[in-house]
């Protein structure tokens, strides 16, 4: 059977979400589904200073003793500590749309930034909210509060609008 794509070793300037992602990625185009060989799969392939690191997070347990998924949980846990609620939303709240920054630069960086502010089902309020009060330029700002009934969807469909046509006049 043929091997679809591969996985180097941890690298420390990699996010080790991202890391975990792709070695998903690759168990799922590989047909891994297997318990002990994801698991051995991801010993093998986690370098010797990430094992290293995480025989010392699981002491006294050993690595063929835990699972893939709580071998990496172990590991996500000493990289990746539970962020703050308070210090995320409040990231989330003041970020305002830089003045060179797009739309949809803008929209991407407060997704990225309400991952962990367990928005749950007002995300799509919160993003509307922080757009409308972020958006840094007054015209868009206005159209959109003049807005009776905003949701996310219109409001994006009025600010994008607005940006094309400042951006066609300009042309």
């Amino acid at each position: 059977m043929a091997t679809y794509g591969r996985i180097d070793e941890y690298d420390e300037r990699e996010e080790w979400t991202q890391y975990v992602e792709r070695m998903d990625h690759y168990f799922e185009a590989n047909d891994i589904e297997d318990k002990d060989k994801k698991r051995s799969i991801f010993l093998s392939v986690i370098g010797a200073k990430t094992y290293k690191l995480l025989r010392g997070l699981i002491r006294p347990e050993v690595p063929n003793k835990l699972s893939y998924e709580e071998l990496s949980e172990a590991i996500k846990n000493h990289y990746v500590p539970k962020p703050s609620v308070i210090v995320q939303r409040y990231k989330f709240n003041t970020r305002v749309r830089r003045n060179d920054e797009s739309i949809s630069t803008f929209m991407a960086e407060l997704r990225a930034l309400s991952e962990h502010c367990e928005f749950g089902s007002a995300l799509d309020e919160m993003l509307r909210d922080r757009l409308v009060c972020g958006v840094n330029e007054d015209r868009i700002q206005r159209r959109l509060l003049a807005e009776p009934t905003l949701d996310l969807k219109r409001a994006l469909e009025i600010a994008h609008g607005m940006e094309t046509a400042a951006k066609d006049v300009r042309d």
